[in-house]
């Protein structure tokens, strides 16, 4: 795979793993009844946009198209929010659901990092921020265990 695909591929990675997070967030908001949790979820959110615009922005400067979230990871995610608010939606249960989920996230950019090392440099730090992002929306959360 040549470099300007191998830095697509990481964009498109990146892209995905924010618009998962705004998904999330999204669904999640509706379901959570107490202000402290709802704003940081707001907040959440927008740091999420901000990198899938950011991401969507540099795979339409290499002339491509982001691939989306798949409509299965979608359905699944709203289901798993869905079945886990039913059980609590108290900001305890919402943060650990969350940081479970930016886990993920660091875990999966970190892999992709890793195997990505042929993309541009530029791209690897935008792969550092949103892992940085993730790491600290686990710290500002942890407040609400």
């Amino acid at each position: 795979m040549d470099n300007s695909q191998n830095t697509v591929d990481f964009l498109s990675e990146i892209y995905r793993g924010a618009k998962m997070g705004v998904e999330t967030i999204n669904n999640l908001l509706t379901k959570v009844n107490d202000n402290s949790i709802y704003d940081e979820l707001k907040y959440q959110m927008q740091s999420y946009e901000e990198i899938a615009n950011e991401a969507h922005e540099e795979i339409l400067k290499r002339k491509s198209e982001p691939k989306d979230i798949s409509t299965f990871n979608k359905v699944s995610a709203k289901m798993s929010v869905g079945i886990n608010t039913m059980i609590s939606n108290n900001p305890s249960h919402v943060a650990d659901m969350l940081i479970k989920g930016n886990t993920m996230g660091v875990t999966g950019i970190t892999k992709s990092l890793n195997s990505h090392t042929c993309s541009d440099k530029e791209v690897q730090d935008f792969a550092d921020r949103f892992i940085k992002l993730e790491q600290t929306n686990i710290d500002r959360l942890k407040k609400f265990l």
